[in-house]
């Protein structure tokens, strides 16, 4: 733990509080998740109005494995979209993402799990990695190294269950990768 040196503009009544120690954070990598993907559902622009996209993507299926145990992504789980518009002046064709599914672990516990996160990268990049989510797509994926897939990521479980109830107080990010129709990430335990 180190303490922060408050600068010399800080009011004096925060001048203690801004030096006190407080813990950093850690991150270790606790599970990889694989998800398959329906084809995007074009929605149209949405609420916002402001040129974007909205688009719906049904989860057909999928697996994880890691410190968390393993198991399948039920099908049934759905990730709604909204694609700023390429007009937009700070991140072009970005992606604000949302998702709601289930995990079953290998011995049977439910667990509901929500995302939200970004998608960010160059506008060409974008439009490429947008069109292999599409049907009939035969171009090539832009490689993990071309764009950002962060996200933070909540669970919850049967609050009685020994081994998994941790995960309702657990905070997760996520950094991942989308495979034409399908999305893999990793999820970091913040401890």
């Amino acid at each position: 733990m180190a303490a922060s040196t408050p600068s010399s503009s800080a009011p004096a009544q925060y001048q203690q509080a801004l030096g006190l120690p407080i813990p950093a954070p850690t991150l270790s990598r606790n599970f990889r998740l694989c998800c398959d993907l329906e084809a995007v559902r074009s929605v149209g622009e949405g609420l916002h109005g402001d040129g974007g996209q909205f688009n719906w993507i049904n989860f057909t299926g999928g697996y994880f494995e890691g410190l968390l145990g393993t198991g399948e992504v039920v099908a049934g789980g759905q990730d709604s979209q909204h694609i700023m518009p390429a007009s937009h002046p700070s991140s072009p064709l970005c992606a604000q993402l949302s998702t709601r599914y289930l995990l079953r672990t290998s011995d049977g516990c439910f667990i509901q799990v929500q995302t939200r996160g970004w998608r960010t990268g160059s506008k060409e990049v974008l439009q490429r990695l947008s069109d292999a989510a599409r049907e009939g797509f035969s171009g090539t994926v832009p490689g993990p190294d071309e764009y950002k897939f962060r996200l933070c990521i909540e669970m919850e479980t049967d609050a009685r269950n020994e081994k998994y109830a941790w995960l309702n107080t657990a905070m997760f990010v996520g950094s991942g990768i989308r495979s034409g129709r399908q999305v893999i990430y990793d999820a970091y335990l913040i401890e």
